[in-house]
């Protein structure tokens, strides 16, 4: 037999339909679904429509509730309160999708927060892992790092403040650039521009020219135009880039400059 549900002990609007859903759900009677609600809307993880965030009660002189909006103080904790938690989401989402079985190909050692912030550290043993952890970090700024043969980069990631301490990452950059031909610096990677490059989608780009800035002008080897794209853009809108060294290399035009 079915339980009647208990009054809404919350002036919640959303409460009836937050029972009725974990009722259809989990299959439980009413009393229990009832509770489970409650606990929800208890704990402030119930939307309430009528819940206005700016303003508390508080208990007057005479012992009644009143409304009242939040001071700074109290709306600055709150803030607090939230990015803390957002870093703390960011910190776990990163050791799931960067750590355990995958470490190994991408060389995460340790992830924790500092306050607001997210701090990494990872050993960098070819210069793919660095360029993609600078993609993945949405890393704008690197600089040279105390130990010294390390990177510190910052940027952000999903609205988060994030800095990577890079180990060996100077000299993994130094090795690829040194066996390379032309090499190019751009976004962590380091890209030999006498050799074919490769998208995410398979298609192989070769280097043209320069552009008057110093950036490269690729083009795509299909494209019967040979419209030039910036090394940059494609990156952005077709990467990450890497080396298609199984694909004939297209005839060199080193010099050139736009």
């Amino acid at each position: 037999m079915t339980t009647q549900a208990s009054p809404t002990p919350t002036g919640n609007r959303n409460f009836a339909r937050a029972v009725a859903k974990i009722r259809s759900v989990t299959g439980t009677d009413d009393r229990t679904a009832t509770a489970l609600a409650a606990a929800l809307d208890e704990a402030g993880i119930l939307a309430n429509p009528d819940r206005n965030p700016l303003v508390v009660l508080r208990r007057t002189a005479s012992g009644q509730w009143s409304s009242e909006p939040r001071t700074d103080l109290e709306t600055q904790a709150l803030a607090w309160d939230a990015s803390l938690g957002r870093a703390a989401w960011l910190a776990e989402k990163i050791r799931t999708e960067m750590g355990g079985e995958l470490a190994a190909r991408t060389g995460l050692m340790g992830v924790r927060t500092d306050t607001e912030r997210v701090l990494i550290s990872a050993q960098i043993t070819h210069n793919e892992q660095w360029a993609g952890w600078c993609r993945y970090l949405g890393i704008t700024q690197v600089a040279p790092g105390s130990p010294e043969h390390a990177y510190v980069g910052h940027g952000h990631r999903d609205g988060v403040g994030v800095s990577i301490l890079a180990y060996d990452a100077p000299a993994t950059e130094a090795r690829t650039a040194a066996a390379a031909t032309m090499p190019y610096r751009y976004g962590g990677a380091v890209y030999d521009l006498a050799l074919p490059l490769q998208d995410a989608s398979g298609e192989i780009w070769d280097y043209q020219q320069l552009r008057a800035d110093g950036m490269p002008l690729l083009s795509r080897r299909d494209d019967p135009k040979g419209g030039r794209c910036s090394l940059s853009g494609v990156d952005a809108q077709y990467g990450p880039l890497s080396t298609a060294r199984d694909a004939a290399p297209a005839a060199a035009k080193a010099g050139e400059v736009a």
